[in-house]
């Protein structure tokens, strides 16, 4: 199979794309809580996962198509779904530079080496979502595959996302795999200064206390808002098109604050959000995660008919979608964020200072979103039970 097809993209507006990012926001926030495991930091990466599952929607028919359109809330309408995905791949994406983060997204399709899917098919993903496309030995050499899908993967993460394929995912009736990538570099608008970070006692949910390098500052940029068992701010990033909220339950209360991130809490916050000067604490932290979507969405979602079921017939005969991985690294500095994410779908054949008005000193466990202010879509979301894990 040729490994990349000439084709105009799009321009990146469509109707859809709200009603996509609302879906992939949601499904990625109950992924997130599904896939959290006791006592470790956890993050996701919605976009990354709604961009997967797109391009196996994408060839999805049948009982399938309808389990991966309810469950990620996609467009119902397959050309305004396509004309979506390429919106929100091409509108999150940016190429840095001064003032402005990079947002670079990948998406790439490898094949086995003896399947060709259905040309249709491969010219959708190459029009809407920019996918090229590499054949590998996935059937007979799980492990020269693997090397080469983890390869790219750790190239567009910049080394931030390594060994997200296991050479045992491939077997005999392995056929293709779906990779998506998302990197970000992003300095924050107001830096925080590194000769004020300090270490500061931070109170893990067992009440058990250690020292972290504490991150301070008294900002005028940005939002903030108390509500119930919570108080809540925004950083924005350089260039204002990203920012980062974060979500700092009460003592006590960290449970079901992030519960209801499942309940609507993210619109709470942005409702209660208002222009005010605050003082943040917040810990550097380097944040690690990986998961099992087959598994999370499965047994910890308990959604039946995406996973093991033959109804792929957009990309070829006999196919299903057998597993799913997902992993994310998050640094957090003085100077800003930097971040990668990465999954990937295979498919089988079938068988102190002044106190301001408001503070948020995160010196126990607290939540993060990073997003995409003109979309809304979110890049990142996970949670810092320890900054030193």
């Amino acid at each position: 199979m040729p490994s990349d097809l000439v084709v105009d993209r799009p321009s990146p507006d469509a109707t859809g794309l709200p009603a996509l990012v609302t879906g992939i926001n949601d499904s990625g926030l109950r992924i997130y809580l599904a896939a959290r495991k006791d006592g470790e930091n956890t993050a996701v990466s919605p976009v990354s996962i709604g961009l997967a599952f797109g391009m196996a929607d994408a060839g999805a028919s049948g009982g399938v198509a309808g389990t991966l359109e309810d469950f990620f809330g996609f467009p119902a309408a397959r050309e305004d779904r396509l004309q979506a995905f390429n919106a929100l791949s091409q509108g999150v994406s940016s190429e840095g530079g001064d003032n402005v983060p990079l947002v670079r997204i990948a998406n790439r399709v490898y094949t086995d080496d003896a399947f060709t899917p259905l040309k249709e098919y491969r010219t959708n993903l190459a029009t809407y979502f920019g996918a090229d496309a590499e054949s590998v030995p996935m059937a007979t050499d799980g492990e020269a595959a693997a090397k080469r899908i983890n390869g790219w993967v750790e190239d567009r993460t910049n080394g931030l996302v390594k060994d997200l394929v296991d050479p045992s995912t491939f077997n005999d009736m392995s056929r293709l795999m779906l990779v998506n990538t998302v990197y970000l570099k992003a300095d924050w608008a107001d830096p925080f200064k590194a000769d004020s970070t300090q270490p500061y006692d931070f109170t893990a949910l067992d009440g058990a206390s250690e020292s972290v390098p504490m991150m301070w500052q008294t900002a005028d940029d940005g939002r903030a808002a108390v509500g119930d068992g919570w108080v809540a701010v925004t950083k924005p990033y350089v260039g204002g098109e990203l920012e980062m909220t974060v979500i700092l339950p009460d003592a006590g209360n960290f449970d079901a604050v992030e519960d209801s991130l499942g309940d609507g809490l993210l619109g709470t916050v942005d409702a209660a959000l208002t222009p005010t000067q605050y003082l943040i604490g917040l810990p550097k932290f380097h944040a690690k995660s990986s998961t099992d979507l087959r598994a999370v969405i499965e047994d910890g979602i308990g959604v039946d008919g995406m996973f093991g079921v033959v109804g792929l017939d957009g990309i070829g005969d006999n196919l299903l979608i057998d597993s799913a991985a997902h992993a994310v690294t998050v640094i957090v500095d003085e100077e800003g964020t930097e971040a990668g994410a990465a999954t990937a779908i295979g498919i089988m054949a079938g068988s102190a200072p002044a106190e301001p008005p408001i503070e948020l000193i995160a010196d126990r466990p607290f939540l993060y979103v990073i997003r995409d202010v003109a979309t809304g879509a979110i890049l990142f979301v996970g949670r810092v039970l320890d900054p030193l894990a």
